[in-house]
């Protein structure tokens, strides 16, 4: 029997086990996982804010004042608004980048139909090496002939996402998208707080114009009165230059407040997107009384309530996962590539001849960069620069937030106060009133008395209802600041804590 020296069996599979330990070699050059260089604000520093109505201020926090008008005006400059119409068009247009990313982690097929008719006509010239003379030298002239081919084939490729880098990206355009979504918000809270506070300085302006026209009439009243005296010896006409200024100045204040109040109604037309003729006869009616308390969840739910704050934290949410996809370009992109083609060509028509070829095949695709010039590590650090940026603005978003609810609250608490001081002066000023009405019903002082008392109510008056037009405004800042009714109850968590534990991993 013949012996069969033995051969040990090579070990097989090298190539494959070199190119992993190539692949592992150079996905260890990419950097680390997202580090924790960022400490967003968890919590907004308000302190020693009172608490109050819960739920305050709601999402039509405008209806509470029982204003069909404001009602209006405010429907109308919502659908009519290029403001809103623009947030409108960023945020279908971040909604139509989210679709984009999703449409990536599917595979896709890619066709190929072509057709060609072409003419050829060779003449072929060269020598024939050893001849003598004449003989050197030929010329081939197969002649001219006529030919047609077409084509038809196929791609399809699918990329595995094994790392997960696309599901990144969509994560990132959905922060975005969801961003945008807030931004448009915090427009339409925009639009309704500027529309009620001008609808309500109009309000204001035309409850002053009242007390304003009394007090012409009043001085009018006063200066006919001294007009007479004067006429008759009785003043001396001084008196009457002081008349004639006083009543000058009433008619100034009412020329003032006009022009305020058409102002307003402008500004009102321009915030609805019409004309002021659009806005219709508006109606003077008394100012609301204000709502001074805070929600109870004032300080820790304004992170929620603000829509710019909202954005702020789907801005991080995106940069961040922004960082995780530069991170994984390191890796190498793994995908599944078919192709299927068929040719046909008649390269002589009329002969009867023709060529046809068939093809297809399948099989994984690996990409691997291994020099890229710095641009890989040039995108990761513009990752993380964008992320500290976004972090930034949500941390000066809660922080210009904060002071303007702080700020809102302490002018509430000083215009209270001012009220208070202000009815007092209005007290006196009425029961002064009436003592002079007393005296001039018993004879003993005149009209011009009475009506000087009088004035001094308006005057009172008109001071009242700047106070109340103050805090009405006040009120209506600190909804704004408060986020104007809106709430979110989805929003992604920080993630500086989870990025600090995957750094240890």
């Amino acid at each position: 029997m013949a012996l069969t020296p033995f051969r040990p069996d090579r070990p097989r599979g090298g190539p494959c086990i070199a190119l992993v330990v190539a692949i592992l070699s150079l996905t260890a050059c990419a950097p680390p996982v997202r580090p924790p260089a960022f400490t967003p604000r968890e919590e907004v520093p308000l302190a020693g804010l009172p608490t109050g109505q819960a739920g305050w201020p709601d999402a039509a926090w405008w209806r509470r004042y029982g204003d069909d008008q404001l009602d209006r005006i405010i429907d109308l400059a919502m659908r009519g608004s290029p403001n809103m119409e623009q947030a409108e068009a960023r945020y279908r247009a971040a909604q139509r980048a989210v679709d984009s990313a999703r449409a990536e982690l599917n595979p896709q097929v890619r066709g190929l139909v072509s057709g060609n008719h072409g003419y050829n006509d060779v003449t072929l010239r060269g020598q024939a090496p050893g001849a003598a003379g004449n003989a050197q030298g030929f010329q081939l002239s197969p002649g001219s002939s006529w030919s047609n081919s077409g084509a038809a084939g196929a791609l399809a490729t699918w990329d595995l996402d094994l790392w997960g880098k696309q599901k990144d990206a969509v994560a990132a355009a959905v922060g975005q998208a969801r961003a945008a979504e807030a931004e448009r918000a915090a427009s339409a809270t925009s639009l309704q707080y500027n529309v009620a506070n001008t609808y309500f300085d109009w309000q204001a302006q035309q409850a002053r114009l009242a007390v304003a026209r009394h007090a012409v009439r009043s001085a009018e009243d006063y200066h006919e009165l001294v007009q007479l005296r004067v006429r008759g010896g009785l003043d001396d006409p001084t008196q009457l230059d002081q008349a004639d200024g006083q009543l000058a100045q009433q008619r100034a204040a009412v020329a003032q407040l006009e022009g305020a109040a058409s102002l307003d109604r402008v500004q009102l037309a321009a915030l609805a997107g019409v004309s002021p003729a659009a806005l219709g006869d508006l109606v003077p009616r008394p100012l609301p009384a204000v709502e001074t308390s805070l929600p109870p969840d004032a300080r820790l739910g304004l992170i929620a309530r603000r829509p710019d704050i909202a954005a702020a934290r789907w801005q991080i949410e995106a940069s961040a996962k922004n960082i995780d996809q530069a991170r994984k370009a390191y890796y190498p992109d793994v995908s599944l590539t078919a192709l299927g083609a068929y040719l046909r060509t008649y390269p002589d028509l009329g002969s009867g001849t023709r060529t046809e070829l068939a093809l297809g095949g399948i099989g994984p695709s690996i990409q691997l960069p291994i020099f890229s010039g710095g641009r890989l590590r040039a995108q990761y650090e513009g990752a993380q620069a964008q992320l500290d940026s976004a972090v930034a603005q949500y941390d000066g978003a809660v922080v210009q937030a904060a002071g303007e609810v702080a700020q809102g609250v302490e002018t509430l608490r000083m215009l209270q106060a001012q009220a208070e001081q202000q009815d007092r002066q209005l007290d006196a000023a009425r029961s002064q009133q009436r003592r002079a009405g007393d005296r001039r019903s018993k004879g003993l002082i005149d009209d011009r008395d009475w009506l000087r008392a009088d004035m001094q109510v308006d005057q009172q008056r008109d001071a009242r209802l700047q106070v109340d037009a103050r805090t009405l405004s006040a009120n209506l800042s600190l909804i704004h600041a408060l986020g104007g009714g809106y709430h979110a109850d989805d929003l992604p968590d920080l993630p500086a804590k989870a990025a600090g534990q995957e750094a240890t991993r």
